[in-house]
């Protein structure tokens, strides 16, 4: 006989620090990509045509990453393994790993569990409390690069998929695990490598991710938003030519450097569109009391309204309702003596689902318009997707962290809306699979979300969020249909 969701909430009590050990083993690992590489994905053979969308805009760039991944991917094997669980590791390069795995039962629904194993980069490591890969343990919190974002969900849900081998829970479908590399430089080398060469690894009915279910408080109402969809990413080189001269005549030169301070201030100056059409505003009541239609022409005076209370969610309403441009990294001059002939500004982009790369291009050249030796270059690493919340699955993922919370702190009074991703993440690549793709891991309702610190210094993980994810992990196994309670 297999066990009950609530026998499994037991069990997973008592492996607490199991779980724990498992996420400090990870984040010991330093799986950093820097985002650098040479060597493309891709065979110079092929072309447009054999690619599917919507991997052909990042991939055809080669903007291929670095990474060190198989270390964190035989961890996972291995622990997997040592429960009869089979996994698979993919390599799309020599050091960079996928790991998929699956329990299998019958011919119901499917399940994905996603995350990543990448992270990003430690600037500068005399800024961190604690050593950004040491694990350590402070305050209920597990410190570390990639605590947060996210290899404490990659071993909640590693994690639950164990427990229900170790229970001999009934399966009447499929639950499947893919923890994938380089997400941190766009997903050509993990989901989206897979996504061309292994399509049937991570195509499910439904797939669970990250990018949502940060709760949201408000008074006493207690609030998820389940994020259905994410803005694009794309990536701006705006190139600058101006005329070099030795540095101590440099009225001879025309400085590329100086050009690009021009360049800058326009970029900082710049105002985008602001649109309030996604679903999420609709629900500002809810999320955030407010009591007037919300608009385009009024969205800033309400994220002005929430800032010094709530700034955390008026900064994510700011994202969210308009592309984001920023200027990431600067590249100028060969020589300290010698005035720069060529500077480079590279620049993040957050687009909204309505706004193409042939947008972002015409707004970047319209920055630059009138400055001399100025060429815009602007590559996408992720088309906007979104799947809908019309759908059966949402209600599955709002029953089963219902049950998460109940078990959690004993209540379930909770209240859901729909959300974007204001950042990148994986979904894109399996949503033209047909999955319907969420963005959800429900941290504990406690926790201080400011305090993650995902791509910042002192990154961290609070450890009963780790454990809330499992336990909706295993809850959402239920309410799916793929576990079975005997």
């Amino acid at each position: 006989m297999g066990a009950s969701l609530e026998q499994l909430y037991d069990m997973l009590e008592e492996s607490r620090d199991e779980l724990i050990e498992l996420t400090q083993a990870l984040v010991r690992i330093p799986s950093v990509n820097t985002g650098h590489n040479s060597e493309p994905p891709w065979s110079a053979s092929q072309t447009a045509g054999e690619f599917a969308e919507p991997i052909v805009p990042y991939i055809l760039q080669g903007n291929a990453a670095t990474g060190d991944e198989l270390p964190c991917a035989e961890l996972l094997r291995d622990k997997l393994a040592a429960d009869g669980i089979d996994s698979t590791i993919y390599h799309s390069q020599e050091k960079r790993a996928n790991i998929t795995a699956q329990l299998s039962g019958g011919n119901g629904p499917s399940l994905l569990y996603m995350s990543h194993i990448d992270v990003v980069p430690v600037e500068d490591e005399s800024q961190w409390t604690y050593p950004p890969f040491g694990a350590e343990i402070h305050e209920g919190r597990i410190w570390g690069r990639g605590a947060a974002d996210m290899k404490g969900t990659v071993a909640a849900e590693t994690m639950a998929m164990i427990l229900l081998k170790r229970a001999r829970v009934q399966l009447s479908g499929t639950l499947k695990l893919a923890v994938c590399a380089d997400e941190e430089s766009g997903g050509a080398y993990g989901f989206g490598w897979l996504a061309q060469h292994y399509p049937e690894t991570i195509t499910a009915d439904f797939a669970i991710n990250e990018g949502g279910g940060a709760p949201i408080k408000s008074g006493d109402r207690l609030i998820y938003p389940i994020n259905t969809g994410e803005k694009g990413r794309l990536e701006a080189r705006i190139y600058i030519k101006g005329r070099g001269f030795h540095a101590s005549q440099p009225w001879k030169a025309d400085n590329a450097i100086y050009k690009a301070e021009e360049v800058i201030g326009r970029i900082r100056e710049y105002e985008p569109e602001v649109s309030t059409a996604h679903e999420l505003f609709q629900h500002l009541d809810t999320l955030a009391g407010v009591d007037r239609e919300v608009t385009d022409e009024n969205i800033d005076e309400i994220i002005a309204e929430l800032w010094n209370e709530r700034e955390s969610l008026a900064s994510f309403l700011r994202a969210a309702s308009r592309m984001t441009l920023v200027a990431s990294m600067i590249d100028g001059g060969v020589k300290s003596n010698s005035v720069a002939e060529n500077c480079l500004i590279t620049c993040d982009v957050r687009s909204l689902p309505h706004q193409d790369s042939a947008y972002v291009q015409s707004e970047i050249e319209k920055i630059c318009d009138g400055i001399d030796g100025v060429r815009v270059e602007v590559i996408e690493t992720s088309v906007p997707s979104a799947s809908t919340f019309d759908h059966p699955f949402s209600d599955h993922v709002m029953s089963a962290t219902k049950k998460t919370v109940q078990r959690t702190i004993g209540r379930e009074d909770i209240e859901f809306v729909p959300g974007i991703t204001v950042g990148f993440t994986d979904s894109s690549f399996v949503r033209p699979l047909g999955n319907i793709a969420y963005g959800f891991t429900p941290g504990h309702p406690d926790a201080d979300p400011s305090k993650s610190g995902a791509h910042n210094i002192n990154e961290s993980a609070d450890i009963e969020s780790i454990i809330t994810i499992c336990r909706f992990m295993l809850a959402l196994a239920f309410e799916t249909g793929i576990a079975v309670e005997e």
